[in-house]
């Protein structure tokens, strides 16, 4: 299954290249807002918490399912860290799918920040998900995207809710906190699952080295599609064990401690460089793990 495991990471990486992109504009000026784009749909919808699931009739199961780990998500974040939201999340079929990011396939969940809308889609069985090696680690797979997508959302409500900007300058650390909020939520309600998915991130790490291991990410503008997505891909792997190892050392901790420490009226000007320095101080061992990036992922001569 090595080869359907590669798609998947393609189309991850995929999807957090789309969302760091710029919304695609209409020619005409009419309104292509993920929000107005959903209610035109006309689809059904029903209440789970703080959660609406959007659907089409026979996707209501389906949709409940993503809503039901939604709203156990939230409940999660605002009883540890205070912070209680309302949410949507669509679960729409390949013939309703859309995204305001360019390059966006089927079957890769996407979130749109300011409406605090989740995108999904319906069916498990169609598009390139389809890899096994059993029904519940694709499920898994796929439902884990959905925490880290709410995670951008839960991010920005915790750290920064009155900034005008969705994501952070530093692209890394935005991927890194989505990640850390859903994992510290499955590491907290199911050991089993979050076992498993280090245990994936880290094979899908060690499947593949790319050209260049660095925080600065400005080489990616260089790098042709196909490199670009595995690259991408690759790192938000790497990324998700990062998170996993701090939490174990941090627990959520960490992010309290991030929200008290560091000058999140300024992030808008934050670099890798400025940033660093200052991780460090909250969670030692940030600069030695950048340091040693290369060190740790990079090729060896005997892999040439």
């Amino acid at each position: 299954m090595r080869i359907a495991r590669r798609m998947y990471a393609v189309l991850v990486a995929v999807a957090v290249v789309g969302m760091t992109s710029s919304p695609a504009a209409s020619a005409e000026g009419e309104d292509l807002s993920p929000r107005a784009r959903l209610d035109a749909l006309g689809l059904e919808t029903t209440e789970v918490g703080r959660v609406t699931a959007y659907f089409a009739p026979a996707d209501q199961a389906r949709a409940k399912e993503l809503a039901t780990l939604s709203e156990a998500a939230s409940a999660f974040y605002q009883h540890e860290l205070g912070i209680n939201f309302e949410l949507g999340v669509a679960a729409l079929a390949p013939e309703q799918w859309f995204s305001e990011f360019p390059g966006i396939p089927y079957a890769i969940p996407w979130p749109s920040i300011p409406d605090r809308l989740i995108f999904m889609p319906s069916s498990l069985e169609q598009g390139l998900l389809i890899y096994g090696p059993t029904a519940q680690a694709n499920r898994r797979r796929v439902d884990f995207v959905l925490l880290h997508e709410h995670g951008h959302i839960a991010a920005k409500e915790y750290f920064r809710p009155s900034d005008q900007q969705d994501y952070l300058p530093v692209k890394w650390f935005d991927e890194l906190l989505a990640t850390y909020f859903a994992y510290a939520f499955v590491r907290a309600s199911d050991a089993a699952w979050a076992k498993a998915a280090r245990a994936a991130w880290q094979g899908e790490v060690q499947g593949y080295t790319p050209s260049v291991i660095s925080l600065d990410w400005s080489f990616m503008n260089t790098l042709p599609g196909n490199e670009l997505a595995r690259t991408y891909a690759w790192y938000q792997f790497m990324l998700n064990l990062r998170a996993a190892e701090i939490y174990d050392q941090h627990g959520l901790g960490f992010l309290r401690a991030l929200k008290e420490q560091l000058p999140w009226k300024d992030s808008g000007n934050w670099t890798t460089a400025s940033l660093l320095p200052q991780l460090e101080e909250i969670a030692p061992g940030f600069q030695a793990w950048d340091e040693k990036l290369p060190r740790t992922y990079g090729k060896s001569a005997g892999d040439e």
